[in-house]
């Protein structure tokens, strides 16, 4: 960008004889200031702007581009006042003062990311998009007027200068570098333009031109330092230039394997001692095999903005040279067999296979490692599932879910049902809980409190296998939806921070562990989800010291891990041939451990008998909790024993005119207050209902009708009503 935006626009003279006015700028821009002005007198309509903020993200003023019959034109426009005390107002005129940097805004918001600087304001938007690990910046008014803005944000930082191909270009990265060193920024390189390229080249013609991501970086990694403008350059013997730190770091990588997962997430795997590990590529595991690399090599220590940018180097290659695999926590899956980190020092896995499982020096696929996950015993076979009994005071009939749901812990995708334990207090539900979690997930945190949100829930799904919650009184709303999303599978997706457009995405299932006091899947979609299990009170003259229980119970669990590796293939060479009788929500989960009951010395069929009861139990528990269920229910069973077809409207005031529902249960937070409400708690409740025997129905024809009819009992080819059985 060569124009400057101080000449006279169409080519005029200045009239230097005008005297100027005295214009004071106010930054940043008031709340409550008139709008900007969408237009020139002169000149219309802008073609481009590009707004001026500071750190907090206040507005500072614009930047606005014009097309005119002798070119382009940029013009600043800022709000103050030419006198004090006279009215504010937005003028084209620039700031007074020093002028603010372009980008501000992005630079307080990634502290510790590196700078690129660019020659104007559509360069910057462009070195943006090139390099995403970047903050792109920029001053105001071209290139002859970096010498008026203010510099002092880039100190302490990384500063990499993309200037225009041309003289004037070369001119305003050298004027840069200058201001910048006196900022005190912590390094600065300039980019020298590729050969070839045609006279003005920029960051945007690159843009424009095809350049992908991994080519701006390799253009930043290439940058020379600038004048006096980094680290003193090192000497070797004989006063040699010794290789740049990043060019080591480089060449210290051929046995490394770069790598991208489906999100276009880096990561990297490399060789540790006699074993290979896999890790993201920006973890600080990688960053201390690096350093230590380095060391090794050298003798010296690297320097921080050099391991960034071979880090930037090899993100690039990962992303885009490297091969897309993905990556697994604790449970993965391979050409149809089933892998099981033991998350040992030495990285073993096991492999599961349709007759038989073993231990192996490395899994072929990629196992991450967060700093929760802990070791697991070394599996021994032969061991019984009926020896963990003894460790859980579970009901007989009961007991098939607990051995149910940890076989389904041990397939690397869902759905996974969500275990509820249930019990007053004393029944050892967190004991219990961290047992489960031992056996087959150990964890630093076996068991956490409810998370305050989505965003934290889907943090500790990224780094966990099992999730675990201990002692909750209720299950909020939020919680119920997350929780049957990440039971069945779902995706999320948040803002990257220090970001404004990238998105973090985690796509996957989970198994659920939660327990508590009071009944924890009043929700329907929870409950039709769920394997809920109620622990027996232990009395006091059975109770044993938990140090005691903890040294018998590590003894048992490899032979207990054993026995649950053999029903997993015992699964996988009976799930091509295994039918059943009736499919629920679940039903994956119930065709696996069907298939895994001849590896459990199970009778056929027994895990489908106890998973109906228990969907009965929960159910029924269900629809007792659910204040609005159970006034339809007595509604229409009483009062429209031949059916009843209302509006949402209608109903409602028939549910609150009715004696059958008392004052209180009208008073209830949970009660809806709105026919909308009511629409849409009947579509949640319509399989309760259902259940009962209900038939739930929801036309448009003009109007919203929703239509229930009451159960109906057959007696050989006839239908009764539910008053004339009851009769």
């Amino acid at each position: 960008m060569n124009e400057d935006p101080f000449a006279p626009i169409g080519g005029a003279p200045a009239k230097s004889q005008r005297p100027r006015s005295d214009w004071h700028s106010l930054t940043p821009v008031p709340e409550d200031a008139p709008r900007a002005p969408a237009s020139h007198s002169r000149y219309g309509k802008p073609v481009a702007t590009w707004t001026y903020r500071d750190e907090a993200g206040r507005l500072l003023g614009y930047v606005r581009r014009f097309n005119t019959p002798d070119g382009k034109s940029f013009l600043p426009l800022t709000f103050g006042r030419t006198t004090e005390g006279a009215k504010p107002e937005w003028r084209w005129k620039s700031w007074s003062g020093k002028r603010p940097l372009y980008g501000l805004d992005h630079l307080a918001g990634r502290l510790r990311a590196p700078v690129v600087v660019t020659e104007g304001e559509k360069a910057a938007g462009a070195a943006a998009q090139l390099l995403p690990d970047m903050v792109a910046i920029t001053s105001p008014h071209g290139s002859k007027s970096a010498a008026k803005a203010d510099w002092s944000p880039l100190r302490g930082r990384a500063v990499t200068i993309w200037p225009d191909s041309d003289a004037a270009g070369l001119q305003y990265a050298e004027d840069v570098a200058k201001l910048a060193r006196a900022a005190e920024a912590e390094s600065i390189t300039i980019i020298s333009p590729p050969s070839g390229v045609h006279t003005g080249w920029d960051a945007d013609d690159a843009l424009t031109g095809g350049w992908t991501a991994g080519q701006a970086a390799q253009l930043v990694a290439d940058a020379r330092q600038a004048p006096n403008g980094g680290a003193p350059s090192e000497q070797g013997e004989g006063g040699r230039r010794r290789p740049a730190q990043r060019d080591v770091v480089i060449d210290l990588t051929d046995c490394c394997e770069f790598w991208h997962d489906a999100n276009r997430q880096a990561y990297t795997s490399f060789p540790v001692n006699s074993h290979q590990e896999n890790w993201p590529l920006r973890s600080r595991e990688f960053r201390m095999w690096l350093s230590g690399r380095y060391y090794q090599a050298t003798g010296r220590a690297i320097g921080g903005q050099s391991l960034e940018d071979a880090i930037r180097i090899f993100e690039a290659r990962a992303v885009h040279d490297g091969a897309q695999h993905k990556p697994f926590t604790r449970v993965g899956e391979h050409a149809g067999k089933v892998y099981l980190d033991l998350c040992d020092p030495r990285w073993r896995a096991v492999e599961i296979t349709r007759n038989d499982w073993r231990t192996v020096a490395a899994a072929p696929v990629k196992f991450m490692r967060p700093a929760s996950l802990r070791p697991m015993p070394e599996p021994e076979a032969g061991g019984m599932i009926e020896e963990l009994r003894s460790y859980l005071n579970v009901p007989e009939e009961q007991w098939m879910l607990i051995v149910g749901w940890l076989v389904s812990t041990l397939r690397p995708k869902g759905p996974y049902p969500i275990l509820v334990l249930n019990g007053e207090q004393g029944s050892g539900k967190s004991m219990a809980s961290r047992m489960l979690r031992e056996l087959v997930d150990p964890s630093a945190a076996a068991i956490r409190s409810v998370p305050k949100d989505d965003h934290n829930l889907i943090v500790s799904a990224s780094n966990s296998h099992i999730l675990g919650f201990d002692n909750l009184s209720t299950v909020p709303p939020w919680l119920a939806d997350a929780l049957c999303r990440l039971s069945t599978g779902g995706g999320y997706a948040t803002r990257t921070l220090h970001t404004d457009r990238d998105e973090t995405i985690f796509e996957g299932q989970r198994p659920i562990m939660l327990n508590g006091i009071p009944l924890l899947t009043d929700r329907a979609d929870l409950a039709d989800r769920a394997l809920t299990v109620h622990l027996r009170a232990i009395p006091e003259n059975e109770r044993q010291a938990e140090d005691e229980i903890w040294v018998n119970f590590e003894r048992a669990r490899p032979r207990l891990l054993g026995a649950l590796l053999t029903a997993v293939s015992a699964a996988l060479r009976n799930l091509p041939s295994t039918r059943l009788e009736r499919s629920g929500r679940m039903a994956d989960f119930e065709k696996l451990v069907t298939a895994a009951e001849p590896g459990l010395g199970w009778e056929a069929g027994s895990f489908q008998k106890v998973v109906r009861a228990n969907r009965q139990e929960i159910v029924e528990s269900a629809f007792e909790a659910d204040s609005v269920a159970v006034a339809i229910a007595k509604l229409v069973r009483i009062e429209y024993p031949e059916g009843l077809t209302a509006t949402a409207t209608e109903l409602l005031t028939k549910l609150n005119a009715t004696d059958l529902v008392s004052d209180g249960v009208r008073k209830q937070r949970s009660w809806p207050g709105t026919p909308q409400g009511l629409g849409n708690r009947i579509d949640r409740i319509s399989p309760l209902l259902k259940a009962q025997g209900f038939k739930v129905e929801r036309r448009h024809s003009g109007v919203r009708m929703i239509t229930i009819m009451p159960p109906t009992t057959k007696v050989g080819s006839e239908e009764l009503g539910h008053d004339d059985a009851r009769e």
